[in-house]
């Protein structure tokens, strides 16, 4: 992981606020807890009785997300996420995966079949692998908040998923270009023989008398 701040150093840290990963310069301890910045600059505002915001989900001391179960529920986008009591985040996760699959069922191209085929398990391991590191956040007592914007930066800043997505991007891109140039040159070769053809035929010289 990487410090949300500084992209080139690893992070050591996480708020237990916002859940964003910190490297050592980031990160303010005070009362035995951990927080970024601005993180502790709003609750040196915020009210005495420090309640959370409501887009947060509430962090419990030691709060246990059985593996087991979320093994199971992993294999459907989304449904990790309701489990550990993240709704919107499960629903928008879930939402997005049938769509992909509207999509694909939709679609009679070849090339677009293969793009949204290989979207699809992009879209299940980067599920899988970043809910069971909401599950670590959630069991060690920290705030995860519920939303999309707290997924994608556990997402991009996890260096393993982050090459699995470039990597299949890539061979999207690359399955792409192919397919369209053999499909131009499929449709060209025709004409292309024929017009070879009528040229070394006009270019015959005429038998010597």
């Amino acid at each position: 992981m990487q410090c949300r701040s500084h992209p080139e150093r690893n992070a050591a840290n996480t708020c237990n606020q916002c859940g964003s990963w910190l490297c050592n310069d980031c990160t303010v301890e005070t009362q035995g807890r951990l927080f970024c910045r601005p993180c502790l600059a709003v609750l040196a505002q915020a009210p005495t009785d420090h309640t959370p915001p409501p887009s947060y989900h509430a962090a419990y001391p030691r709060r246990k997300i059985l593996w087991g179960l979320l093994f199971i529920f992993s294999f459907l986008p989304g449904a990790n996420y309701m489990y550990m009591g993240l709704m919107k985040r499960g629903l928008a996760t879930m939402s997005g995966f049938f769509l992909i699959i509207f999509i694909l069922s939709n679609t009679s191209g070849a090339l677009l079949n293969t793009m949204f085929g290989l979207a699809i398990p992009v879209y299940v391991i980067t599920s899988f692998f970043d809910g069971f590191n909401v599950r670590r956040r959630i069991n060690a007592g920290e705030a995860v908040r519920d939303d999309i914007g707290d997924a994608l930066s556990g997402i991009l800043g996890n260096k393993y998923l982050r090459t699995i997505i470039l990597v299949t991007l890539a061979v999207i891109l690359v399955v792409s270009v192919l397919g369209f140039a053999i499909s131009v040159i499929t449709r060209l070769l025709p004409l292309v023989v024929i017009g070879l053809g009528v040229y070394i035929i006009m270019k015959r010289k005429p038998p010597s008398k």
